[in-house]
Parts: structure tokens; C-alpha cells; sequence
């Protein structure tokens, strides 16, 4: 039993292994896997709290633990929310550039981190813990999500869960999978919108890439559009721009030589020419070089979809790059309208 812990923030675990939380007013804390709602970082063994400032219990946190933020209220339970950081060490790190939204939009006490480059993947059973999931990609641009953690989101959605995906490169990488269509409701349009502003029409926020106070590290927004379902809510310009339309460049110059040059040798470095797509592309998604035409798709920038069971809100860039002011308020409308 932890004492004097009330609006601490603190990390359970042992051996590199730990999740991540801020306590509420409560002075007391039992080091407990039921105490940390359901979540175990280390299944097996025995396990400790750790008080972040206190010298005698230093937290030997992987990443920063959320910080203290107000609880903005809204029309039902504030929700406990789980962030997949899954940046693998590449780039600006998601944890720091989300915690303060998602402790924001989380209950008090009910904001979680789960780093799977320290952690590994994260268990089905982690998942199933808590009321959302906000997985972040940050710049990976390869193994965005693996095979396997696409199984272990389809089994978590399926049996009721709402999720929210940011990244950059994540149409890129698993547009053509079966996940892709039929969890997020999504189909990969191209790999760079060349935009910077873009409109979220369904959640009335108008926010700019890469702006001052954000992670500055938006090089290939996703274009992206709804299927089966999934509604297109928003977009990069105006809602009905064609994604043929928009500039063949990136937002920022790629820093990255080794990926900039791997994606212009696959052909997939901004929006092609002009030849028309097929039903079948239509249906299980363009290949990253398939060039486009004006009717093909709109320049969409991100997806909802309500498949009744489930909810996902697929977002075709990363949170972290935007300002902090925009970045709270997308991800308080987003946990909005995916708990309504």
C-alpha cells in the first residue's frame, strides 16, 4: 500500500515493464493489479508502485507518465483511456505530446500509457481494461500495426471497442489490408496530401500542421476517404476537393533520407497522374503507386465509422502534429463521439 499519493503521478510494474497513471484524490494507493484497473505489465511477477519525485521510490519510467490536467466534463462518464505508444523510439515521442489531452478527456486517475518499444505488443487483455484506446504511430512508416496487432484490435473491436488511430503513415503502410477496410471503415488514397491545413468538417475544428508548439513532424499526411460505412469528416482544403487535385510534394521536407528515398522508389512519394481506378481498387483498396484521377476520391484526412458494436475514428496524421490547443480539442471530440 502506497500513502500520500493523492494527484500523484506514479508507474506499476518491475524490470523495464510498467504502465503508466495519475492517481486521484485518494491518499492511498494499493500496488495491485485490480487497483490499476485490470492492467498488468508484467504478468507473473511481483510488481511494485512507484511515486514520481519521490527520492526514496524513484519511477524508473520509460516515458513520461501523464500529467495532471483538468477533467473537462461532459454528457456521460469521463472514460478510462489507454495510449498505445507506438513510435518505437522514432521521431518525437507521442507520450509526451499526448498526455496532456488524453489526461484531459480521461477520467481522474484513468489515463494509461502502454510503450511497446519498452513493453512489447500490447495483450488483448490490457486492451479490454479500459473504455478507449488511442494508438499512436508517431513516424513509423513500416510495421505501423503488425499483423499481429491488427488481430489483436479486431478482437478488441469486435467485442465492442472504441478506438482512435493517429498516424501519419498508417494508410501507407496496411491500406491494403483486410483491417483497414472492415475495422476502420477506411481505404488509402495517397501517401502525401501536401497540405498543411486541414478541416475537420464532423468535429468543426480548422488546425494547421506542423504549427508553432507542436511536434513539427508531418512529412506524408495520409489521404484517406470512408467505405462500408465509414463516413469521410474530414478533409485536406475544403470538403469535395478532388485528392487529385492537391500538390505532389510533402508538408516538410523528409529529414529521413532512408525513407524519403525508399518511398520515391516505390513510386509513392505524392499524388500520381491520371489513370482511372478499378472496382476492385475501390473495394479492397489503390496500391500506393496507383495514380489517381479527379473522380477517384476526395481529399479526405479522416474517417468515423459506427459498425454499431464498435467505433473507430481514423485520423490520416498524427495528433502530435498539431498545436496544443488543436490537438485537445480533436481529442476531446473524438473520446465525445466515441463514447456517445
Amino acid at each position: 500500500m502506497c500513502s500520500g499519493v493523492a494527484n500523484r503521478d506514479m508507474a506499476f510494474g518491475t524490470g523495464g515493464r510498467y504502465v503508466f497513471g495519475t492517481n486521484d484524490a485518494s491518499p492511498n494507493v494499493a500496488c495491485t493489479v485490480a487497483e490499476w484497473g485490470g492492467l498488468n505489465p508484467a504478468p507473473g511477477v511481483v510488481k511494485g508502485c512507484f511515486v514520481k519525485g519521490n527520492l526514496s521510490q524513484p519511477a524508473p519510467a520509460p516515458a513520461p507518465a501523464p500529467t495532471p490536467a483538468p477533467v473537462t466534463p461532459g454528457a456521460g462518464k469521463a472514460p478510462k483511456i489507454l495510449l498505445v505508444d507506438d513510435d518505437m523510439g522514432q521521431g518525437a515521442d507521442v507520450t509526451a505530446a499526448l498526455r496532456d489531452s488524453i489526461k484531459a478527456a480521461a477520467a481522474p486517475g484513468g489515463a494509461f500509457v502502454w510503450n511497446t518499444q519498452t513493453m512489447g505488443p500490447v495483450p488483448l487483455s490490457q486492451l479490454q481494461q479500459v473504455d478507449l484506446v488511442v494508438w499512436a504511430t508517431g513516424e513509423q512508416y513500416q510495421q505501423t500495426l503488425t499483423a499481429r496487432d491488427q488481430q489483436t484490435l479486431a478482437q478488441y473491436l469486435a467485442a465492442g471497442g472504441k478506438l482512435l488511430l493517429t498516424g501519419q503513415d498508417i494508410g501507407y503502410d496496411i491500406g491494403q489490408s483486410n483491417f483497414y477496410g472492415q475495422y476502420l471503415g477506411s481505404r488509402f488514397v495517397s501517401d502525401s496530401s501536401g497540405q498543411a491545413a486541414v478541416n475537420l468538417s464532423a468535429f468543426g475544428v480548422t488546425a494547421q500542421l506542423n504549427a508553432p508548439g507542436s511536434a513539427q513532424n508531418q512529412y506524408y499526411p495520409d489521404v484517406i476517404v470512408g467505405v462500408s460505412g465509414g463516413v469521410t469528416s474530414g478533409y485536406w482544403g475544403q470538403p469535395g476537393t478532388a485528392a487529385a487535385s492537391l500538390r505532389a510534394q510533402s508538408v516538410l521536407p523528409d529529414r529521413n533520407g532512408q525513407r524519403a528515398r525508399q518511398k520515391a522508389a516505390g513510386g509513392q512519394s505524392g499524388l500520381a497522374g491520371t489513370a482511372p481506378v478499378s472496382p476492385f481498387d475501390l473495394l479492397f483498396g489503390t496500391p500506393k503507386n496507383a495514380p489517381l484521377t479527379a473522380q477517384s476520391a476526395e481529399a479526405g484526412a479522416m474517417v468515423l465509422f459506427d459498425a454499431g458494436r464498435f467505433r473507430t475514428v481514423n485520423l490520416g496524421f498524427g495528433l502530435e502534429g498539431l498545436a496544443p490547443q488543436d490537438r485537445a480539442q480533436v481529442m476531446q471530440k473524438s473520446v465525445a463521439w466515441l463514447t456517445r
